[in-house]
């Protein structure tokens, strides 16, 4: 579209055409309830401009006549100019700072100049909550947590970036909702010390963090909703609860890490834990026939079904968020079982290999081949030799502890 330039007396004018123009201006009151200014038309005025237009704007609405049609579309005329005036002076702010770094550090954060809205829609400030204008041409966004700030907010910025917190802690809160009181924190807001208390509303009201149980601002808690791990890890409760921002970004950042080890009191009492673990154990078996097979490695089967989440096959106690959650929707163990499945046909089916790597039980002399994974054996913890399960219980002794025990009696005598 070409560039088109305007004028104050461009802009008023075309204000009072659409007053006079009767069933057009209706129309347009009709359908959009607003004027469409075009394209580019907001960067073609100064603030000088704006102001003056403003001006202008309101003695119209002064002029008009009370309640009418015309001063209704005045008044949102006149939000509009106001809009773009503030727009500008932002704009023409940032245009006389220096030159921004490429990279800038704070609090453990990393922040990048972004020199494009992300979107369409309004972003805005996490640490002022004030709109990032999409007319402003850039913003600091944090490449780790991807917080946003206002180029003018760098300085005053009091979060820590959730990476860092996670990093040094390595694990998440344990305590459910750990309350220690407003006094405890002196009646100010534990992220940006700002006076807040239970009476008044508004900017001072206390707002309690379910994660972390300490109290925050309205500006540092937007009432977002999260699940607790603490409450999961104790309770099994996925009951989302309110937290401030600095834990809501946490929790979102690190869902998909492995930092949770679940009560072992829970597992009794919850029937599709104990099938995952169970399943996870035998994973674990079967990853030692396909990472050491070569037709496995050749075709790379084993990266396609074992890079799935890999702390479920390398860990049997260890969970994400993102596991739990998909354990509690039911989501979990159906891929679990997808995988499960292709290993056990790979290893007793379709690999002469791996078929071959089977074991025999001592004990019922049966011809029929064994694996550590099958639900029917006992492996013996301390020479990990496979046997039947119902086999092992009637002899309670490992054949093969049995002999190693009489060769080191015979060599000592």
């Amino acid at each position: 579209m070409d560039n088109v330039t305007f004028t104050v007396d461009d802009l008023v004018s075309t204000i009072q055409e659409f007053l006079t123009a009767g069933s057009v201006f209706s129309s347009y009151i009709d359908v959009n309830n607003d004027i469409k200014i075009r394209e580019g038309c907001q960067f073609a005025f100064t603030t000088e401009e704006l102001t003056e237009a403003l001006e202008r704007c309101k003695t119209l609405v002064m002029t008009s006549e009370e309640c009418s049609d015309e001063r209704k579309w005045l008044v949102r005329r006149l939000v509009e100019l106001r809009h773009r005036l503030a727009q500008a002076k932002e704009n023409e702010l940032i245009k006389n700072q220096p030159e921004q770094e490429e990279v800038q550090v704070r609090l453990g954060h990393n922040f990048v100049v972004n020199y494009q809205p992300a979107s369409a829609t309004s972003l805005y400030c996490d640490h002022c909550c004030g709109t990032i204008w999409n007319v402003v041409s850039y913003y600091y966004r944090c490449i780790d947590c991807s917080y946003r700030i206002h180029i003018k907010c760098l300085h005053f910025i009091t979060r820590v970036c959730p990476i860092l917190i996670i990093s040094e802690q390595g694990s998440y809160e344990t305590k459910i909702c750990p309350e220690v009181g407003l006094d405890r924190q002196d009646y100010k807001c534990f992220e940006c010390e700002n006076p807040i208390n239970f009476v008044q509303r508004g900017n001072n009201e206390a707002r309690k963090c379910d994660y972390s149980g300490r109290y925050f601002c309205k500006s540092c808690h937007w009432n977002s909703l999260s699940v607790i791990p603490a409450r999961i890890m104790h309770n099994w409760d996925f009951e989302p609860k309110p937290v401030s921002q600095a834990a809501y970004q946490l929790i979102k950042m690190t869902k998909e890490r492995p930092l949770i080890i679940l009560d072992n009191s829970l597992y009794p009492l919850i029937e599709e834990l104990n099938k995952i673990k169970k399943m996870r154990e035998q994973l674990g078996h079967m990853k030692l026939y396909i990472s050491t097979c070569r037709s496995s490695l050749e075709s790379g089967f084993h990266k396609r079904e074992l890079e799935w989440r890999r702390h479920l096959v390398h860990n049997t106690d260890i969970f994400s968020l993102d596991d739990l959650n998909d354990l509690h929707n039911g989501q979990l163990r159906m891929k679990i079982e997808s995988i499960h499945s292709k290993l056990k046909k790979h290893i007793k089916e379709d690999c002469e290999v791996c078929k071959g790597r089977g074991f025999f039980c001592e004990y019922c002399k049966s011809t029929e081949v064994i694996f550590p994974f099958d639900n029917s054996v006992y492996i013996c913890p301390k020479c990990e030799y496979v046997q039947h399960k119902h086999c092992w219980m009637t002899r309670n002794a490992c054949p093969k502890c049995v002999r190693k025990e009489s060769k080191t009696d015979k060599a000592d005598e």
